[in-house]
């Protein structure tokens, strides 16, 4: 960031590149491009961030957000991942609470 402002502030010995307007003008610019960068890797670290905000994202049998313990239980068992005795026994249970 610093040889951004060196670069911006260097004065050419004829003295007509950088006097006046045009070293404004590229001070400006200089300043913008570093925020503009900035942004750009705020933006990509929270654009990458944010598909993992749920601990369980993306992992095999994780539910889907929004899926209640009954839809939960079927998918189990329509997927193999539980037996119907299984199946049984876990819908016994929710109908308790």
């Amino acid at each position: 960031m610093g040889t951004l402002f060196t670069v911006a502030q260097y004065r050419m010995d004829s003295g007509d590149h950088m006097d006046g307007a045009w070293g404004w003008a590229m001070g400006a610019f200089m300043i913008l491009a570093a925020i503009a960068v900035l942004a750009l890797v705020v933006w990509l670290v929270r654009s990458t961030t944010a598909s993992h905000s749920h601990p369980h994202a993306g992992l095999p049998g994780a539910a889907p957000a929004g899926e209640t313990p009954w839809q939960i239980l079927d998918r189990r068992l329509a997927s193999g991942e539980i037996t119907p005795e299984e199946h049984r026994e876990r819908a016994a249970i929710l109908r308790k609470d």
